[in-house]
């Protein structure tokens, strides 16, 4: 029987979709291969001009930093794009000859994004240093190299990590300065604009955790010392003990802002047990301070350094700089107190847990501490002039003695009954110039009541040794400073010798022996000049 009308067409269409889905499949298959076509030339293409290539990234870093870049193994990453490079070196071109590399990492790590390949060439997302180490020579030894023009790199970088860094900085003398660098990230780096950064590390000398933030750049390279920099520090737990002389713990915190070569910055220090390691105890100290510092070369210009010790204000301002033909820095202060609490000064420098003596003070001094590396009390130098009023001796012998001479140069018989020895010191000043830990005094002049004494000498404060030579001028004569009584009678021969007009006595003393135990005399033999 012959097939219907119905039965035919509807063969018809069935062949017409079969064709019609055989020619989508062939055309298909043509896309499809165009496009692996497209694909391979593509890769290939990318393949040859790869911007994260080992000879592109090597080229860009010595571009831009200077110096010969080596990797002991690099391969490409394409997903996500980028590169990892292993055992990476930056030998600077001022490192002086067989000196490590300045710059060396375990592991450098180059991640990019495809969609900043088309939109913003240049952009990489984010850069990690594993095992990142910076070995910085001796300023002496570094070469003098020609001044390289201006980089014009493009390259930003949106993030920079580098954690668990070393930065080693070597010195002419003794071990390099160690700084551990905990974490520290980059953000948003570029030549052309400042970038952000974040860091925490161990302080070298003295050691202590130090954490900062704030911005620096862009980079100025015709001009180092112009590049901008601004941001904020906080320095915890750093120990004193590391340095010779001084104990204690200290915290401070700061605000800078400038440049590189004039860096200014204001903040304040707190040193709650401070101590001279001879001293007999310790002593709080706070600090604030402004200044101005050359990172360039490290000198540092104070403006004032306000410090107070116990109740004592102490004005201070100079410099930490080198000088010429001299390897360190030296540090120059002028120093100023007015109205102080000479107990609260000497219990930085005196052994025994109380201050021998208390009273106002008044001093101007020119402090300097060069680089030598001997003991602070060894290198400090110091000029200056002082004055105190009001002065007693905390020991009730010593102020006994005071009342004794005050009584006797007044005639009197001294009150071995007195419960409260009179014999105040006033208008005590004179000059000081401190040198290898031997304090010389002179024009020193002080009263108490009925006597006068001017007296020269020194005091060695690395053994405590005294050596004063002078003269005492009483309102009594020689004879009566006895308290009267027959020994008067056989000392009266001698008012002649020690006579000072219109009346009174002067007489030649003197005081050797130690701080501790002064031994005080007449000084027979005619003194010393």
């Amino acid at each position: 029987m012959a097939p219907s009308h119905a039965a035919v067409l509807e063969r018809t269409n069935g062949d017409k979709r079969t064709g019609e889905r055989r020619r989508f499949l062939r055309w298909l298959a043509g896309a499809g291969i165009a496009v692996l076509a497209l694909a391979a030339v593509g890769f290939g293409f990318v393949a040859r001009y790869w911007p994260f290539s080992r000879e592109r990234v090597a080229q860009a870093l010595e571009e831009t930093f200077h110096g010969s870049v080596q990797f002991t193994k690099f391969h490409k990453t394409f997903f996500p794009p980028g590169c990892i490079a292993e055992g990476g070196t930056l030998v600077h071109s001022s490192s002086p000859p067989g000196s490590p590399p300045l710059v060396s990492a375990q592991k450098f790590i180059l991640r990019a994004a495809y969609l900043d390949l088309l939109l913003r060439p240049g952009y990489v997302s984010r850069i990690d240093l594993e095992g990142l180490r910076i070995q910085v020579p001796p300023l002496n030894k570094r070469l003098r190299t020609p001044q390289h023009p201006e980089s014009p790199s493009t390259t930003r970088i949106g993030e920079v990590v580098a954690n668990d860094a070393l930065v080693e900085i070597a010195r002419e003398k003794g071990n390099p300065l160690r700084f551990a660098i905990h974490t520290l990230t980059l953000s948003s780096v570029s030549r052309t604009k400042p970038f952000a950064y974040e860091v925490s590390l161990l302080n070298a000398l003295p050691p202590g955790e130090i954490q900062s933030r704030g911005h620096f750049g862009p980079w100025n390279s015709s001009d180092p010392g112009k590049t901008p920099v601004s941001g904020t520090y906080q320095f915890e737990h750093a120990d004193l003990g590391s340095l010779d002389g001084v104990t204690g713990t200290l915290t401070s915190h700061d605000d800078f802002a400038g440049s590189l070569e004039q860096m200014e910055t204001h903040g304040t220090v707190d040193v709650p047990d401070f101590k001279v390691r001879r001293a007999g105890r310790s002593v709080p100290l706070h600090t604030a301070f402004h200044g101005f510092v050359d990172a360039v070369n490290g000198d540092v210009r104070l403006e004032h350094v306000d410090t107070t010790v116990v109740k004592t204000l102490i004005l201070a301002s100079g410099s930490v700089a080198g000088k010429p033909g001299q390897h360190g820095k030296t540090t120059s202060l002028e120093v100023h107190v007015k109205d102080g609490r000479i107990q609260d000064v000497f219990r930085l420098f005196v052994k025994e847990p109380r201050s021998p003596v208390s009273g106002l003070i008044s001093f101007r001094a020119h402090v300097e501490i060069p680089p030598e590396g001997r003991p602070f009390l060894q290198e400090v130098t110091l000029k200056g002039d002082f004055g105190v009023e009001g002065g007693r001796f905390t020991k009730m012998k010593t102020q006994e003695k005071v009342a004794s001479l005050s009584e006797r140069a007044q005639g009197k018989k001294p009150d071995e009954d007195d419960e409260d020895p009179s014999g105040v010191i006033s208008n005590l000043d004179g000059h000081v110039n401190l040198k290898n830990g031997t304090a010389t005094l002179t024009k020193i002049s002080f009263e108490v009541p009925g006597a006068e004494a001017h007296m020269h000498g020194t005091f060695n404060l690395l053994d405590d040794k005294i050596d004063f030579h002078g003269t005492l001028k009483t309102d009594s004569e020689f004879s009566k400073m006895n308290g009267g009584g027959i020994k008067s009678i056989f000392l009266k021969p001698f008012d002649a010798l020690f006579k000072k007009k219109p009346k009174g006595a002067e007489i030649p003393v003197k005081m050797t022996g130690t701080y501790y135990r002064p031994e005080p005399g007449l000084e027979l033999t005619g003194g010393k000049k």
